[in-house]
């Protein structure tokens, strides 16, 4: 009888809500690390919410630059901060997928979820209680509720 365990984790494709949070970057390096172990992929999801009023197609003047579309800024600013995702997964040898959606966080997270056939999604909370949870809610909170999928969460506490 072999010592070794077998692989029990059938998870093949990992998807990871990001807002670039501590919390995120925790749950992404946790993803990175079972997915290296199990031979997943990793989809790192970006959700940005539009204020109200505003629309994809609103024209908005970044500092020094051109008028462009607010999807186009805001896709322009996350591929940035995601390209540190990628790189993270890229030294892990893990493939990795970046999404980018102009949406609701959370159903947009369940959306893609089932577009992506993922097997689980790995995402940070921020560790909040008390007034600041009753008063902020949770976006994992939510998730899990929802979730089609198990739902790994990872913690990081609030600073002191």
């Amino acid at each position: 009888m072999s010592d070794a365990l077998p692989n029990r984790v059938p998870w093949k494709t990992m998807l990871v809500p990001t807002d670039f949070s501590a919390g995120a970057r925790a749950a992404l390096s946790l993803a990175a690390d079972v997915a290296k172990v199990h031979g997943a992929k990793l989809v790192v999801l970006h959700v940005a919410e539009l204020l109200p009023g505003l629309t994809a197609d609103t024209v908005v003047h970044a500092e020094g630059g051109a008028p462009m579309r607010l999807e186009d800024f805001h896709r322009a600013q996350t591929l940035a901060w995601m390209e540190q995702d990628r790189a993270l997964a890229h030294a892990r040898e893990v493939p990795i997928d970046l999404v980018f959606v102009l949406g609701e966080v959370v159903p947009t997270v369940i959306a893609e979820a089932r577009l992506r056939h993922a097997d689980v999604i790995v995402m940070g909370t921020h560790g909040r209680s008390g007034l600041a949870h009753l008063v902020m809610g949770s976006v994992a909170e939510r998730v899990v509720r929802q979730s089609p999928v198990p739902v790994l969460t990872v913690r990081v506490p609030d600073a002191p």
